[in-house]
């Protein structure tokens, strides 16, 4: 927008203007601009905030040719005050006779003609170098402007300079002089406060901080100066370290209100408003949120007036907002109208999920509050970390959303059921299954079969309700779902368990394939172990110990220890090396095994003899009778009717008899019972006796008592050497 001059007729009203000495000297920009002597134009562009003006005042201060300064305002649309400014001060300073009175028309022709050359012909005769600043340009536009840039700059005499600040771009009629080498531009990123700007600037105020604080703070700010300026403000008036956050910067929220949003017409203000809430910005993605179209000239030409949005790529496509301006327009938004607040948020997760951005995906459906896309979102597509044992995904994802709204949606429920079976959560894995399961067959009858196979999993109403639930989901859903492969599994074990080899062995063979194809590796483990448990009873140790040997290097490469219902897996890794006669791997596979048992209280009552009952045979053949006969007994206890089993009985049976012909025992850690080894999961944790009794669900004196029977098994008298022994042991995970 046009502008006219700021002058007065007093003296020395070209100065530049005074900077406060309190005021951080730029010492690496002022090195800079003084090595830009062979460029004809300096130009300054940046957003507000960057202290454009101070540092070319500082620069124009040290400097010792004549300077003058000359401020535009957006007043009136006549450059000719600004041509007229520029030979006045020229006079001023006594480098050209005068005054010089240039011809008064804007008529394009008589500007040409008259005015132009009048410029040319006074600046070039300027009899000692000198600087022409011309500060806040960006209010100057048109034909006449940058014709006027144009001819200053060509008419400039060696020694002399033109410089420039800006929050546009550099007048187009100068591309010429930047062919050339003779325009230095001096954008944000060289504008932008270093760790060394910004200490001096603590150091100023007398905010003491250490280096690591002050780099993040540098960085959270993107280096903005007037963002880290505030920030030691707000931290000297609320005697707190600076803060990157918005809320915690006084005065930001203003600046920004007025200085940059203040600026916009309503049209551009209310589509930055609404495109705030990406993370970056492109054409595709901003239509959509604003469910418009041109957004990609939109956003060229606001980024060319407006550095707090600039392009992320050479071919401009994409663009980044200023994390501050976009936390500031977004809390401004949610503000003003939160209904079109949450609705940008629900469009910008449908872009994510269209482009495969899951994180921010799950971010944006739960800012916009719609727990119904929510629910869909995560459960569709929970399987594939699930199914990888990256059940950490599925935490982050539910981070934040509180236990009503888990159980409003029958997707959310049974996403958070998963995640909890999978970090060990039993009891919490229970209640949102029951959550799960009255929704689905009220609210939500499109999970009814989800339901049932999470109802499976924790086998509470018998092998045959699992056989069941496994075959009805596999006829229900099409053979693309992920959970596929789990219901094949389930169906596998509940066969294998009933004496149905052949089927239980086609049932696991196809979870398998299934699984490898679809890539999640915690269930391709899960059928290789079902599949060398049935090789092993069939006596084909070849077939076992292959299965078993790509089992076990699925579970090294992805970590499946840190799985507690990933427990199966392992205890068959210790039969394995029981066969391939490597003891030692063997002890520690087993303990590994115990205590993952040990976590999963509630989940697949068979595995809680299964388990127990390979892992008793294991410790047999290591000698160690104590703790065989340790672990029968809780085979013993755990044979509850939901558990009930032909092939079970028989094991159970047969390892009673196996332990009633060997007298060897050994004491120490391998008497711990698994209900002691579960109290150990624990105490690396900050709980207290009584919260680990809240958390497990049985009075506090059992808890206590089970830890001092632990100490004294492993031969300690602290918590802390509790720790360092069962991690010896291998009952608690290293660090």
């Amino acid at each position: 927008m046009p502008g006219s001059i700021e002058r007065s007729r007093v003296p020395h009203a070209f100065d530049p203007p005074a900077v406060p000495a309190k005021f951080v000297t730029r010492e690496r920009i002022l090195r800079i601009l003084d090595q830009t002597g062979e460029s004809s134009v300096v130009c300054l562009k940046a957003p507000g905030g960057y202290g454009k003006t101070t540092v070319v005042a500082q620069w124009a201060g040290r400097d010792p040719r004549a300077v003058v300064w000359l401020r535009v305002r957006a007043a009136a649309p006549d450059p000719h005050w600004l041509a007229q400014g520029v030979v006045d001060g020229l006079h001023e300073r006594g480098l050209v006779p005068g005054p010089v009175a240039l011809p008064g028309t804007l008529d394009l022709v008589s500007w040409h003609l008259n005015m132009l050359p009048a410029i040319e012909r006074t600046v070039s005769s300027a009899s000692d170098p000198f600087l022409v600043v011309v500060d806040d340009a960006q209010e100057m536009s048109g034909a006449l402007w940058e014709s006027l840039v144009e001819t200053l700059a060509s008419s400039i005499p060696p020694g002399s300079q033109l410089a420039m600040t800006t929050r546009g771009e550099v007048p187009a009629t100068l591309w010429r002089l930047q062919s050339r080498g003779e325009v230095a531009v001096l954008g944000p990123e060289v504008l932008a406060f270093d760790l060394d700007d910004s200490s001096r600037m603590m150091e100023t105020v007398g905010v003491r901080m250490g280096a690591a604080r002050m780099r993040e703070l540098v960085e959270g700010v993107d280096g903005w100066p007037v963002a880290v300026c505030l920030a030691a403000l707000s931290s000297q008036t609320r005697s707190t370290e600076p803060s990157t956050r918005l809320a915690a910067i006084d005065g930001l929220g203003g600046y920004l209100r007025h200085d940059i949003l203040g600026r916009l017409s309503p049209d551009d203000a209310q589509f930055l408003l609404q495109v705030s809430v990406l993370p970056v910005l492109d054409a595709e993605a901003c239509d959509a949120v604003t469910s418009g179209s041109g957004s990609l000239s939109r956003l060229r030409r606001l980024s060319s007036v407006n550095q707090l949005l600039s392009p992320e790529d050479p071919a401009v496509q994409v663009f980044r907002m200023h994390p501050l301006l976009s936390e500031f327009l977004g809390a401004e938004l949610n503000e003003r109208d939160p209904e079109s607040w949450r609705a940008a948020h629900a469009k910008a997760s449908m872009v994510c999920e269209q482009r495969d951005d899951l994180d921010g995906a799950v971010h944006h459906a739960k800012l916009s509050g719609d727990n119904e896309r929510l629910g869909d979102l995560v459960w569709a597509h929970a399987s594939s970390p699930l199914g990888a044992g990256q059940a950490a995904v599925l935490e982050r994802w539910l981070d934040g959303i509180d236990e009503q709204r888990l159980r409003d949606h029958s997707g959310l429920a049974l996403t958070a059921a998963w995640a909890a079976s999978h970090m060990g959560d039993m009891a919490k894995m229970s209640l949102l299954a029951l959550a799960a399961e009255e929704l689905s067959s009220d609210l939500d009858a499109s999970h009814r079969a989800d339901a049932a196979l999470l109802r499976a999993t924790i086998g509470a109403d018998g092998i045959s309700q699992i056989c069941l639930a496994s075959r009805e989901f596999i006829s229900a859903k099409p053979s693309e779902d992920e959970w596929q492969t789990l219901a094949h599994f389930f169906l596998g074990v509940s066969l294998f368990l009933s004496d149905e080899d052949e089927e239980a062995i086609s049932a696991l063979e196809e979870g398998y394939r299934l699984a490898t194809a679809m890539d999640l590796p915690l269930m391709v483990a899960h059928c290789l172990a079902g599949l060398a448990d049935a090789a092993l009873t069939r006596g084909d140790e070849h077939r076992a110990l292959t299965s078993i040997h790509e089992m076990r290097e699925l579970a090294a490469r992805f970590r499946l220890d840190a799985t507690a219902t990933a427990a199966p897996i392992f205890t068959t890794s210790a039969v394995g090396y029981v066969l391939e006669g490597r003891f030692i791997d063997a002890k520690r596979e087993a303990a590994r095994a115990l205590r993952m048992t040990s976590m999963m209280r509630t989940v697949a009552p068979w595995h809680a003899v299964q388990g127990r009952l390979a892992l008793a045979r294991v410790s047999l053949v290591l000698g160690d009778a104590e703790r065989s006969r340790m672990l029968l007994d809780e085979a013993g206890d755990a044979r509850i009717p939901a558990a009930a089993s032909p092939r079970l009985d028989r094991l159970y049976a047969e390892t009673r008899q196996r332990l009633d012909d060997t007298s060897t025992g050994l004491a120490g850690d391998s008497a711990l019972t698994t209900a002691e080894v579960r109290v150990l999961q624990y105490l690396p944790t900050h709980l207290s006796f009584p919260q680990i009794a809240d958390e497990l669900f049985v009075s506090r004196h059992t808890v206590k008592t089970q830890a001092m029977s632990a100490y004294r098994k492993l031969g300690v008298h602290t918590r802390s050497e509790a720790i360092v022994t069962a991690r010896r042991a291998g009952l608690l995970p290293q660090p």
